[in-house]
């Protein structure tokens, strides 16, 4: 397993949603999570449920997900503990550690993506590796 790495580019991310978040509300139209896709919502979660002001559209997006199953109760907990684990899925990736830095495709027809998340400001990215849809590997 592996702990989520600091993340400043993601801090900055969040200050310039949260302007725009506080300025829209504290929930979300139940209509509008309906027409998200699934990576879409795992994404969305993640940044809610970072926000100190946004636990109910944390609650609205974790009730959507879970409404389409889309994670299991393992994976559930990893998520709660911002950890992930090899088999994982990716909308977990996202929903545990938010949404990377940049993606690249590494193999289209294996839908193999790596994702590069930055490990702190004074530190190199790391990268996770997914392939069709599941984690299989990260480093630093």
């Amino acid at each position: 397993m592996a702990e989520r790495p600091t993340d400043r580019a993601g801090f900055v991310r969040f200050l310039s949603v949260l302007v725009v978040s506080v300025s829209a509300g504290c929930t979300t139209d139940p209509a509008r999570l309906n027409g998200l896709g699934d990576l879409e919502l795992c994404r969305g979660y993640a940044v809610y449920a970072t926000w100190i002001m946004s636990d109910a559209r944390a609650d609205q997006y974790k009730r959507e997900i879970q409404r389409r199953n889309l994670l299991t109760p393992a994976e559930w907990e990893l998520v709660g503990q911002k950890r992930i684990r090899k088999g994982m899925s990716r909308c977990a990736l996202y929903a545990s550690w938010g949404v990377p830095m940049r993606e690249d495709i590494v193999s289209a027809d294996e839908e193999e993506v790596r994702h590069v998340y930055q490990a702190g400001w004074m530190m190199s990215p790391g990268s996770v590796y997914t392939k069709n849809g599941k984690i299989e590997a990260w480093g630093y």
